[in-house]
């Protein structure tokens, strides 16, 4: 195939993401990782940092994952629900080593098997994604220190056991129909004295169920009896920092279920982000300081939705101190934004300041040397201006 060929087909693909791949001294073995990053990433020079959702099981949910956090954050029609993130999806090499935190080899059906002879080896597997993989994205991606796993099935068992055992890694959990019936129910045994201390953390954890139909040879309650068990048990350890999101979905099963319950995670945890109409600058700085407390990361607002802030201001409430304050806020947490310099040059301009309107279209059309408007805007101003000063 010709250059040109290879070059049409490249710009034919739309691609999800990137796989990567690291060697890992603490597995020894070669790990892969598969990376999503939001739309903004290489937006201009803004270099905003994003919370990371870490995906167990990759390589079977990657692109669903990806898709469902593209859509809620995107904006696409407005639609802002929760922050953009950075996706890091582990696929597995050996999915019942590394997602169980005890070895046994009775299986879900009661009788010993002989696949689950590598059981067991949740603990390294964590040890290498606090050691290894942490730094690794750290250091290649933008990133906050707002971390989320998610985990489905045994990703799920992996995921409360992680929340049990080393809490301090993630800020927050997604355990969608977690296999909590694994070891004898061990971590719902373990879980009333570990929670005695972890209720006093800021964590969110949401926990999904499906409705699993009965089929020959399988008892379906069990995974249900055990999921509501241990939520028993997280209710009681329930507080004002400890958050505990359960939903139960009658109309999926186990193979269905990670769709909604991602969707319907990620609005428990980023409760707070999503736009709720028309507010103060106040409110919303109050709005978004405690969901930054909570996750632990500079949660922002949109620029999109403090820039319509804004212009409702502008517009609508006729109050141009407030649109400006609004305005200066979104320069404050994307400096380098020409459309929020814009706005901002547009409000100085209506209040009859036409050297900060000026001196703000200069500084959009700086770091976007194509914005027509701005340099339009600039030649009219200095020319009313000259007048006015004549």
């Amino acid at each position: 195939m010709t250059n040109s060929g290879k070059s049409k087909k490249k710009d034919q693909d739309i691609n999800v993401g990137k796989k990567y791949a690291m060697h890992s001294k603490v597995l020894k073995e070669e790990r892969p990782y598969w990376v999503y990053l939001p739309n903004s990433y290489d937006e201009g020079n803004k270099k905003q940092r994003y919370p990371v959702l870490y995906l167990l099981e990759g390589d079977a949910h990657f692109r669903s994952a990806s898709g469902v956090v593209q859509f809620m954050s995107s904006g696409i029609n407005g639609n802002c629900q929760i922050p953009e993130m950075i996706v890091v999806a582990i696929p597995n090499t050996n999915r019942t080593r590394d997602l169980t935190p005890t070895h046994t080899k009775i299986a879900y059906s009661g009788n010993e098997e002989a696949f689950l002879e590598s059981s067991g080896g949740g603990d390294a597997f964590l040890k290498f994604i606090r050691d290894e993989l942490f730094p690794q994205i750290d250091s290649k991606f933008h990133t906050l220190p707002a971390r989320i796993l998610v985990g489905h099935s045994f990703g799920g068992l992996l995921a409360i056991h992680t929340l049990l055992h080393e809490p301090e890694l993630f800020q927050a959990y997604v355990a969608i129909d977690p296999s909590l019936w694994w070891d004898n129910q061990f971590l719902t045994h373990h879980a009333e004295n570990k929670l005695r201390t972890i209720r006093k953390l800021r964590k969110t954890v949401y926990i999904s169920s499906a409705n699993t139909p009965k089929i020959p040879n399988n008892n379906p309650t069990k995974m249900r009896k055990a999921i509501w068990k241990f939520v028993k048990t997280l209710d009681a350890a329930r507080s004002v920092n400890f958050r505990v999101g359960f939903q139960y979905f009658d109309s999926e099963n186990h193979a269905s279920v990670p769709l909604l319950s991602l969707y319907h995670g990620l609005l428990y945890v980023f409760d707070g982000f999503k736009q709720v109409g028309v507010e103060s600058l106040p409110a919303m700085k109050t709005r978004f300081n405690r969901l930054s407390k909570r996750l632990g990361g500079d949660m922002l607002p949109t620029e999109g939705y403090v820039n319509s802030m804004g212009y409702t201001m502008l517009y609508a409430a006729k109050d141009v101190k407030k649109a400006i304050a609004f305005f200066e806020y979104n320069i404050s947490n994307f400096p380098k934004s020409a459309n929020a310099y814009d706005s901002l040059g547009e409000a100085y301009m209506i209040k009859g300041d036409k050297a900060q309107a000026i001196k703000n279209y200069k500084k959009s059309l700086k770091l976007d040397p194509s914005n027509q408007n701005a340099a339009r805007l600039i030649q009219e101003l200095k020319e009313k201006k000259e007048t006015a000063d004549a």
